[in-house]
């Protein structure tokens, strides 16, 4: 056999080899995929790319960003800009605040493809009807408010959650990476162990993220949202479905979560940003990025 031979069956072999390992490894990534009804969850309901799971008082979104669905954070009617004011030489806005309630009803008569809403960035509980964000948010590419908190609170704790069209990924924050992240979505949490009343039996808001097929990105995001759980068991919810990483946003009496106009968990307090999971624009209309538009 001559040294032309030799080369081409080498590369045969290279690549018959690559090709095996990643079969092996994408189908290795799915069989280490829970199946949720083994966990105890049932179906409630399901639409393009989205799944919603119920077992008790916990509530799981499936979110699979490759099949059609997309998330958005929405938030209320800017009251007052608070321009350079924010804690990163940004903003730091007053927004109007709602229910997930009163949202779905502006938004669903004109956007037929919402899935569900739930809440989402932590901010200062009070009796006035705006009020800021504590730490930031970006929404359609714009970075709607630096937050307030800064470097002040959790110093050391703070999660980035950013989403692509494609996929999402939680990075531990740094300052500078809110305007380098290239996420059109992005928004600031806590670390799982953060202490936002870790063993309380409280309203819960986690977000994780998940690799369904083994390619070093994450195409699938969970949302756990609970009237009554402590931060490890919401953390390990999500790890139990996949996550590789996850993060804490508000809970307490902000948890709500509101599914294809069905109330699931309520709560009356009135509350300035939310998630929003829906069709991706071109199946339907795309969300609104400001609640009551």
């Amino acid at each position: 056999m001559n040294k032309k031979s030799l080369t081409l069956t080498g590369l045969f072999l290279t690549t018959f080899l690559l090709i095996t390992i990643n079969l092996f490894s994408t189908q290795n990534a799915e069989s280490k995929s829970p199946n949720p009804l083994s966990l105890g969850f049932q179906i409630i309901s399901n639409s393009q790319g989205t799944t919603l799971y119920q077992k008790d008082l916990d509530y799981l979104q499936i979110v699979d960003l490759t099949q059609g669905a997309k998330i958005n954070f929405i938030y209320g009617n800017i009251t007052d800009l608070g321009t350079k004011k924010g804690a990163y030489g940004g903003n730091n806005p007053q927004f109007e605040r709602q229910t997930i309630s009163q949202v779905w009803s502006n938004l669903y008569s004109e956007n037929s493809s919402l899935f569900c809403i739930t809440n989402g960035q932590f901010f200062r509980n009070d009796k006035n009807t705006s009020t800021g964000l504590a730490f930031p948010v970006k929404s359609d590419g714009i970075i709607v408010s630096d937050g307030y908190a800064g470097e002040i609170e959790f110093p050391d704790e703070k999660l980035m959650l950013e989403v692509w069209n494609d996929r999402a990924l939680i990075t531990k924050f740094q300052p500078k990476n809110l305007q380098l992240s290239t996420a059109p979505n992005l928004i600031v949490g806590l670390q799982e162990n953060a202490d936002k009343g870790v063993e309380n039996q409280t309203g819960r808001t986690f977000i994780g993220v998940k690799d369904k097929d083994g390619d070093r990105l994450n195409e699938t995001i969970l949302i756990f949202t609970s009237k009554q759980a402590t931060q490890p068991h919401a953390a390990q919810v999500l790890k139990s479905f996949g996550a590789t990483q996850v993060i804490m946003l508000d809970g307490g009496g902000s948890t709500q979560l509101i599914c294809q106009g069905n109330n699931y968990i309520t709560s009356p307090r009135t509350i300035p940003q939310m998630i929003v999971i829906a069709l991706r624009a071109g199946n339907r209309q795309q969300a609104t990025a400001h609640l009551g538009e």
